[in-house]
């Protein structure tokens, strides 16, 4: 009977000292997930808080000092003071990027209990601003997908400008004038009663044929491939700070419409017999579909119609617009007749069928476009 009792004082003591170990790994686990996960959380507020930084400074450049103060301001737009935060610019060297790190000390919980306190957590960011008045800017028409066709199926095309293609561009119908170039990545081919082509006429191979054919400047090689930027997130800054910005499927309808604040809508746009008036950008992340009766802007206008997922569908006969269409992920389709854009026509894709297209591209119609576009980098 007393070696039971031993027994079961021995055990007794023994299961203490498993629940004081028992209890102590309780509290390391504790203070492993409480105190890593505010460490997690705070290091992506802090990125939060330094990309949004980083791109409003960018927006300052090429003026170092600006662009340091703009990004510190907006650093503590975001709950980090400036005290926290470091902007250097230019960056390497570089005097259109600007770095924002942004810093602070978390303060340990649970984790005292094994004897830490606090740990210093930090965020980077690098953004860059870059020009756009060339690229695909300088042309009327503009083609970017690589193995996409750019057909100008028109009975009756006008082109002011130039014409690229990063892939083969195919000409028919029976009356087209280009007052530029005509280039394509690889096959130019054009099948036309009667064509001109001002400038120099350039592909990996040409083909060319028509009754009344004016191309005097031919250059058989590969005309160079031209990238698309990227400007939607500083539209959306834009329009997020003047409070234009909207979810949901948006429609423009015999409205009245001032583009001189950046119009941003998350999801599809309809405009259809509205007046434009301002010079800007009304950015879609779906399709932008245009329609009505007429559709017109004043001449002092410059709008760019920008879908930065979707297509852009022209489908109303006796369209006129001051300004651009830009749909770098997808397709931009003309299917109406009289339809007059001064302007530039730039997407992924682009199918022209209308009769009676005329586009006209100016110097004053890129006026919507900031003086570069601005990206993270880093």
């Amino acid at each position: 009977m007393r070696s039971v009792l031993k027994w079961f004082k021995r055990e007794c003591g023994q299961s203490v000292i498993l629940v004081a170990i028992s209890i102590a790994m309780l509290c390391t686990v504790a203070a492993i997930v409480v105190d890593i996960g505010m460490v997690s959380v705070s290091k992506g507020q802090l990125q939060n808080a330094a990309d949004a930084a980083a791109l409003a400074g960018a927006h300052e450049l090429p003026s170092a000092s600006a662009a340091r103060s703009t990004a510190v301001t907006y650093a503590g737009l975001n709950g980090v003071p400036a005290s926290n935060t470091t902007a250097t610019s230019p960056y390497n060297g570089n005097a259109n990027r600007i770095e924002v790190v942004c810093s602070e000390t978390v303060e340990y919980t649970f984790a005292r209990i094994i004897g830490l306190t606090s740990i210093d957590v930090s965020a980077r960011a690098v953004a860059e601003r870059t020009g756009m008045g060339t690229g695909p800017f300088g042309y009327a028409v503009f083609s970017g997908g690589d193995n996409l066709l750019l057909g100008m199926y028109s009975s009756s095309l006008n082109i002011t400008g130039s014409v690229h293609s990063n892939y083969s561009l195919m000409i028919t119908g029976s009356s087209q004038t280009i007052s530029g170039n005509a280039e394509a990545v690889n096959a130019l081919s054009c099948y036309v009663s009667t064509i001109t082509i001002g400038g120099l006429a350039q592909g990996a191979s040409i083909d060319i044929q028509g009754s009344s054919v004016n191309v005097p400047n031919r250059l058989t090689s590969p005309a160079a491939f031209v990238a698309m930027p990227d400007f939607s997130a500083e539209v959306k800054a834009l329009s997020d700070a003047a409070g234009t910005s909207s979810k949901g499927n948006k429609t423009f309808w015999g409205t009245n419409l001032s583009v001189d604040s950046p119009i941003y809508v998350d999801g599809k746009v309809e405009v259809a017999g509205s007046t434009f008036t301002g010079q800007g950008t009304i950015c879609a992340t779906g399709d932008i579909n245009m329609s009505g009766s007429m559709l017109k802007a004043t001449s002092d206008t410059a709008v760019c119609l920008y879908s930065t997922k979707g297509n852009i569908s022209l489908s109303t006969s006796g369209l006129t617009i001051n300004g651009t269409l830009y749909a770098p992920n997808g397709k931009i389709g003309i299917y109406a007749s009289n339809i007059t854009i001064y302007g530039r026509v730039i997407a992924k894709e682009i199918i022209i069928t209308g009769s009676n297209v005329n586009i006209i591209a100016g110097s004053s119609d890129l006026n919507f476009l900031p003086a570069g576009s601005i990206s993270l980098v880093g």
